[in-house]
């Protein structure tokens, strides 16, 4: 089953809502599959900064965040809605690399990251800044709603919205950041089972393994913390992370997934 063509450019940010209009379907797709889709240049410069600059198990959880969202793609995220603007399969792809691999750009204990003066501010500004100064910088045929797209993305990850539209850049971050934290079980037992193959996601997990994750999130959120209360994560994800910090795997290495 090959990928839509295009895909809804704004869906609403209620996640019920979203939900209603998506129409996911928990199809197996290999990670050989996702990782076929093409990138550019500018795609692997990100990856080299977000290498160099985001914590490793942090880095290695922006790579399953960016293959999530091309498993949503896939299977179900809310395509050719009437009257809604869309947006290509090339085109969402080539802001989606960006904004996952670069999304936790402002998580860092690098050395010259932590001398940019957005650093005062929460972490999703400052990686924000640092990511719309690297995207002029790498690519220059970006156009000002490109690259405002993806920064927003980064920017408003972990706030929640009850109304309004996010576009297709920011509800798979937001939704795909969730999984990667949460795994199915994020709203109660099962409640997210339909979102990804459990196949699909085993894969996804043994190539880009979580690590330390756990760890590095502690000390991330205790360190945002001390240096900045007033923090957007302050409003309201807090009381995820330790769930998140205890999550060893969302499938089972040893699990024989069908």
């Amino acid at each position: 089953m090959p990928f839509p063509k295009t895909f809804d450019a704004y869906v609403p940010s209620d996640g019920k809502e979203f939900f209603k209009l998506a129409k996911f379907v928990p199809n197996y797709v290999p990670l050989a599959e996702l990782q076929a889709v093409a990138l550019d240049d500018a795609h692997h410069a990100s990856f080299a900064l977000a290498e160099k600059i985001t914590p490793p198990a942090t880095f290695a959880h922006c790579s399953r965040v960016y293959f999530f969202g091309l498993a949503m793609l896939y299977n179900g995220f809310p395509s050719e809605s009437p009257g809604v603007p869309q947006i290509t399969l090339e085109e969402l792809v080539r802001r989606w690399y960006h904004c996952a691999m670069l999304h936790d750009l402002g998580l860092t204990k690098n050395e010259e990251a932590l001398r940019h003066p957005a650093n005062a501010m929460s972490f999703e500004l400052h990686g924000g800044f640092m990511a719309y100064e690297h995207l002029h910088s790498v690519d220059p045929t970006l156009n000002p709603v490109q690259v405002g797209d993806i920064v927003q993305g980064i920017i408003v990850h972990t706030s929640t919205f009850h109304s309004g539209k996010s576009s297709a850049v920011a509800m798979l971050l937001k939704m795909c950041t969730g999984f990667d934290g949460l795994g199915y079980d994020a709203f109660g037992p099962g409640s997210l089972s339909f979102l990804q193959n459990r196949k699909t996601v085993q894969e996804i997990e043994q190539a880009f393994p979580r690590g330390a994750f756990g760890e590095e999130a502690l000390d991330i959120v205790a360190t945002e913390m001390a240096r900045k209360p007033d923090c957007l994560m302050s409003h309201g994800m807090l009381e995820f992370i330790p769930r998140i910090a205890a999550l060893k795997f969302i499938v089972p290495p040893d699990e024989v997934c069908e």
